[in-house]
């Protein structure tokens, strides 16, 4: 598992974080998955303005 920043030190923005294995868009979506593929969390891509990943 990784440690994922979203819009970490993006002004204007609210700054999220979530441990999880992968991601990817969907739709209208981005998507945060565990280790089988399932969705630990997920967030409108137009409030997604940067997302970094941490590993450890």
């Amino acid at each position: 598992m990784a440690h994922f920043w979203i819009n970490r030190d993006v002004s204007g923005s609210t700054e999220r974080q979530v441990h999880a294995d992968s991601y990817k868009a969907q739709d209208e979506y981005t998507h945060f998955l565990n280790e089988e593929g399932r969705i630990v969390m997920s967030i409108r891509k137009e409030i997604t303005f940067l997302i970094e990943r941490s590993d450890g």
